[in-house]
């Protein structure tokens, strides 16, 4: 996929953690609860944290901002996407703007920013800014994270 490449999400998402638990005093014991929005899931950064620990299927985690046109477009392709897969994948999505020392750890800078992540630890994430069809997104969780 031209624009994916690879990304240190693991790294990058571990000094977020540290910094989140630094800055709030807590332990990450925390359920993963995320709110959901149709069949795609929004989260915090530390339900995030729990949710890719825990990951059994592939992920594919939009960063996005409610003011952002291209962003409700790509909700809606999300939507279709976790529709057609059901439990076989986990589509999630983190604001941007209330999660902004997440963001700005990961270096979001384009939005919609898509993180694909495999349930294989040892396969690096893939990411890709801007819109993506709903048939896209499944061809890369069907040939990169499997």
């Amino acid at each position: 996929m031209a624009h994916a490449r690879a990304l240190s999400f693991r790294a990058r998402a571990g000094e977020a953690r540290a910094t989140l638990r630094e800055r709030r005093g807590r332990k990450s014991s925390i359920v993963a609860r995320g709110t959901t929005c149709g069949k795609v899931e929004k989260m915090n950064a530390e339900e995030l944290e729990i949710a890719m620990a825990n990951r059994e299927t592939p992920m594919v985690i939009d960063f996005y901002a409610t003011w952002c046109g291209p962003c409700v477009l790509m909700s809606a392709e999300l939507e279709k996407v976790q529709e057609r897969l059901g439990d076989a994948v986990r589509c999630v999505k983190v604001d941007t703007d209330e999660e902004t020392e997440l963001a700005t750890q990961l270096q979001i800078q384009g939005l919609p920013t898509l993180v694909f992540v495999s349930p294989d630890q040892s396969k690096p994430a893939l990411r890709t800014e801007g819109m993506l069809p709903a048939e896209t997104v499944i061809s890369v969780i069907e040939n990169e994270l499997s």
